[in-house]
């Protein structure tokens, strides 16, 4: 306690749903150490947590789709031609990948509009 680095300490008090709001949103957060918590709140004005749920998704998918393009070339190579099926499942793919970009720019574009009103 003697070699605490922060000494000064500030009491508030909230009311039971006021509380609960802030339990809240460090659950949104992940939050687990209140005092960390508000302070950071305090001193920064905002916590911001990513899930990237739909980007990793999004670079499965091109994963996938390279992985598929290098075996067809390379059958293509050995063979000197390409399968309807090989194009046909390219062509679902790429219209996967556009699919999924489009949900993840609608993500990034909420982020940024997020960030847009907090500098107001």
């Amino acid at each position: 306690m003697a070699n605490r680095r922060r000494t000064n300490e500030i009491k508030f008090r909230l009311a039971d749903e006021e509380l609960d709001v802030l339990q809240q949103r460090m659950n949104d957060t992940g939050s687990k150490n209140r005092e960390a918590f508000i302070r950071k709140m305090a001193l920064e004005g905002y916590i911001l947590r990513m899930n990237f749920t739909e980007v990793r998704e999004f670079l499965r998918l091109i994963f996938n789709a390279t992985s598929n393009i290098n075996q067809i070339a390379r059958r293509a190579n050995e063979t000197r031609s390409i399968y309807a099926r090989d194009v046909q499942e390219l062509s679902t793919q790429f219209e996967m990948l556009k699919s999924e970009a489009s949900k993840t720019m609608q993500v990034l574009r909420k982020v940024q509009t997020f960030h847009d009103q907090l500098k107001q």
